[in-house]
């Protein structure tokens, strides 16, 4: 693998000439590369340690070291050949002749991604615009979101009436206001992408005509690296549960009856199917959905390549298998309370305390009367999820459903800190848990973990979850829920280690059409259960199993 280092510049006068092997968007080829190789330990070559700009960067590979520039366009300059040609000719001649200008040429800004979705309504693009967002914002890559339709409603004026006669493609009126929309969602996406933290945006509308995706095409083309994802959906049961759940949320319908809304919404389709035309140009960088938001589809996928777009293929194969709004119930919840828990210790692998193992003798009943009911009117199958850790495994010892266990969902490695209390790290390393208060998601502990390391190791729970048909229960510990819930939930990276995931607390989590979850909290009174009267026969029976457990693990 390459290893290269950047580092700015100091001030000089030259730059260097790219030269004729160097790729359009102004990278140096391989054939350039090797011409530039050689080992670091001898003398620099004269290109190497010519001046350059103050902008410019120098590229540290192993065995070669390339000169970069990050100015958007080169300069024009006079070649080596048209210098010694004009040389020459003033020799010969006495004349002086204009040197030869090198054609400018524009370089892709290729760390932004702007992702194009292409779709009828209703057929799933907000599920699939929440989803991605939700995905790479959790993963690091700020996104964010430009829905064409917001802009619209937000330049409606007092008269206007937008119903399905303004989408009309003959409606002139209509026409000029849904433009006037579409310029100021790009000019806002432009002005965001200009920022530095900025990574990568959805931009969200129909854009169902050639016309329109050529002047997308033709906006960003040689700029930004941009591609397009259409969704397609032929499944008319579907489309009909897809228009409905749209009135449930759409603006456009607050003030309608559902019957009504419908009805108008079908005819605004109308208008948009008269000028639709389906991607088909293999030129075009895109992700074709072919009724996937039902979970039995496929994907045609076209000059797709890249880190993050290469993402996006496998994560939209895993999240549509589940299908838009299918009922189902994902349960968070920690373990009960351990004995580290008690003590106020990070990390270890302790036992449950008699508080931690009432919780786990409560929660069955109440996950099981939660469990949704399937069409044919049998219960929804329910898998559940635990750490390798002894504490969740004892919590989930009594629910009655198949347990598998994850090392992903171990929680957060504290390092050289397992097992102390955070006052004594405050006391004998200050420097360390300040370091921590300071930056809580990026903090490593010595020799362990930070939030992020966490979030990437539980990259594939996310994927196994979403792709999902039946309902999972995750009883997990406290920095690894606040990290799945933060996917979930959408929250800020930066707020995911502070969020509050309390102890004896069941988390119930409902997808809903736009790829969003309702959420609602059930918290558990242990301690009034332990003022109850002495044990039931349940309860011995409990506790001669997690006897039973503890020595079957420490066996």
């Amino acid at each position: 693998m390459w290893e290269f280092w950047r580092s700015r510049l100091s001030k000089g006068k030259t730059r260097h000439r790219r030269r004729t092997g160097s790729d359009d968007d102004g990278s140096l080829s391989p054939m350039t590369s090797r011409s530039l190789g050689g080992s670091l330990e001898g003398p620099l070559p004269d290109i190497i340690t010519g001046a350059v700009p103050e902008n410019s960067t120098h590229v540290y590979f192993k065995d070669m070291i390339v000169a970069a520039s990050d100015d958007s366009e080169e300069e024009s300059e006079p070649s080596e050949r048209g210098a010694t040609n004009q040389s020459g000719s003033e020799a010969n001649n006495g004349k002086t002749q204009a040197p030869r200008k090198v054609r400018k040429r524009n370089r892709v800004d290729r760390q932004k991604l702007i992702i194009i979705l292409v779709g009828l309504p209703g057929r799933g693009k907000t599920f699939l615009c929440n989803k991605i967002m939700c995905y790479l914002n959790w993963l690091g890559h700020d996104t964010k979101h430009f829905n064409v339709g917001q802009y619209r409603r937000v330049q409606k004026t007092t008269s206007e009436i937008q119903n399905a006669s303004f989408f009309d493609p003959n409606n002139e009126q209509g026409l000029k206001a849904r433009h006037m929309a579409l310029m100021a969602a790009l000019e806002d996406m432009d002005s965001w992408l200009d920022e530095d933290s900025s990574q990568v945006a959805i931009f969200d509308a129909t854009n169902s005509t050639e016309h329109r995706r050529q002047l997308l095409r033709n906006r960003y083309h040689g700029k930004r690296q941009y591609l397009f994802i259409e969704s397609i959906c032929n499944d008319p049961d579907i489309l009909a549960q897809n228009y409905r759940y749209k009135m449930m949320y759409s603006p456009d319908y607050k003030t309608t009856t559902e019957e009504e809304a419908l009805q108008d919404f079908r005819d605004r389709i109308c208008k948009y199917e008269e000028v639709y035309e389906t991607i088909t140009d293999r030129n075009l960088h895109y992700i074709k959905l072919i009724d996937m938001v039902t979970g039995r589809g496929y994907m045609d996928v076209n000059r797709i390549s890249g880190y993050i777009p290469g993402k996006m293929v496998f994560f939209l194969m895993q999240v549509c298998k589940a299908g838009v709004a299918r009922l189902r119930k994902i349960w968070l919840t920690r373990h009960g309370e351990s004995e580290y828990n008690e003590m106020a210790l990070i990390g270890g692998n302790s036992n449950l305390t008699p508080a931690g193992q009432i919780y786990a003798r409560l929660l069955p009943d109440a996950i099981v009367d939660r469990v949704p009911l399937t069409l044919e009117g049998g219960t929804m199958p329910v898998s559940v999820w635990t750490s390798t850790l002894k504490r969740t495994i004892q919590t989930a010892e009594l629910l009655p459903f198949p347990k598998l266990r994850w090392k992903a969902l171990d929680e957060i490695h504290a390092g050289m800190f397992d097992g102390w209390t955070y006052e004594e790290i405050a006391e004998k390393h200050s420097e360390e848990y300040a370091a921590r208060k300071r930056d809580k998601l990026r903090y490593r502990y010595p020799s362990g973990e930070s939030y992020m390391d966490v979030i990437q190791r539980l990259e594939p729970v996310i994927i196994e979850i979403e792709r999902e048909r039946e309902c999972v229960c995750v009883v997990a510990h406290q920095a690894i829920l606040r990290a799945l819930y933060g996917y979930f939930m959408k929250v800020p990276l930066a707020d995911v280690p502070r969020l509050e995931i309390p102890l004896h607390t069941l988390i119930e989590l409902v997808p809903t059409p736009d790829g969003r979850m309702a959420e609602e909290r059930v918290p558990f009174n242990i301690r009034r259960s332990m003022d109850m009267p002495p044990r039931t026969q349940m309860e011995k029976q409990f506790s001669e199993m997690i006897t039973l457990s503890i020595n079957r693990d420490a066996a």
